[in-house]
């Protein structure tokens, strides 16, 4: 399987990834509005029937689209001599910002990539409470879809449910336009602190203003323009990073380790991602020398 073959794959199949992807937001939302119980996985981190309803979902439903591999959150314990054999594989997170579930503050989502070579070549990310769904890769542009326009893409061709989408970036006055103020982003639940070195070149240049965003909604933030840059310092797994940055080197941005400024690669032995930086096509432009190699 090559990337054209993967890319006409995700074509053909695009309306029934969307439907799967809402399918999963909506059981992840039918927990979200009833009382739940939490408990603690091994590394304490909260586990909830949304997440094993989501993961039971897409687990089962990706094969059927296209028939690879899936790695999970959820199912993570594939041993790595079984997963180095596979080119391609979806990588999926069923319920990305748990935490934010937990507290009840909506900023949780639904998270699908189709990986390839170690790349993220296309991702889906499924905002419940907003009833939205962001999807792309690079090459293939990324969008932006109101939920309540799925059902009727059923079954249509590309250019039917394209023409139902906004393209990203937005016009909508934010990190997209020239003019719009500069914007960081942070996480709610993972506070850390930005190197010195790293403010001090951001603001030579401009003046930034900070907000904070649960769940991987940060790199919806990016790609549709609202955000210019989020800078990840702290643990991340694969699953937390993949569809996002398909999406975001959709529109011309990428997703870089923080020391050697090179993509995020996936499929490693140990699935944790390095230190990395978000950013969007204007970031790109106006700080180059942030995205340079210092090695």
């Amino acid at each position: 399987m090559d990337r054209a073959s993967c890319i006409d794959g995700i074509s053909s199949n695009l309306g029934s990834l969307l439907r799967l992807l809402r399918d999963a937001g909506e059981a992840v939302l039918s927990v979200y509005r009833e009382d739940f119980k939490v408990v603690l996985k091994p590394d304490a981190s909260p586990l909830t029937l949304a997440d094993s309803e989501s993961h039971d979902l897409l687990s089962k439903s990706l094969p059927r689209i296209l028939p690879v591999p899936v790695l999970s959150e959820e199912g993570r314990e594939i041993p790595t001599s079984e997963r180095a054999s596979w080119r391609a594989f979806w990588s999926i997170d069923p319920l990305d910002g748990t935490r934010e579930f937990v507290r009840r503050s909506g900023e949780f989502c639904v998270s699908v990539a189709l990986v390839l070579d170690r790349v993220p070549v296309f991702g889906l990310i499924d905002i419940p409470v907003e009833d939205r769904i962001y999807f792309g890769g690079e090459g293939f542009g990324s969008f932006r879809l109101e939920g309540a326009k799925v059902d009727g893409i059923a079954g249509k061709g590309l250019e039917t449910i394209l023409s139902a989408c906004e393209k990203l970036p937005l016009a909508m006055g934010g990190g997209g336009s020239s003019n719009a103020p500069w914007t960081l982003l942070g996480s709610v639940s993972h506070h850390s602190e930005m190197p010195t070195r790293l403010k001090d070149a951001l603001s030579k240049k401009e003046s930034f203003r900070t907000t904070s965003v649960g769940s991987a909604i940060k790199f919806c933030r990016i790609a549709e323009g609202s955000a210019d840059f989020y800078p990840r310092y702290g643990t991340t797994m694969e699953w937390d990073t993949a569809a996002g940055q398909a999406i975001v080197c959709g529109v011309g941005g990428g997703v870089v380790d923080a020391a050697h400024k090179r993509p995020l690669l996936y499929n490693k032995s140990d699935l944790e991602n390095p230190d990395f930086f978000c950013f969007g096509p204007r970031f790109r432009k106006r700080f180059p020398e942030i995205l340079m190699d210092e090695t």
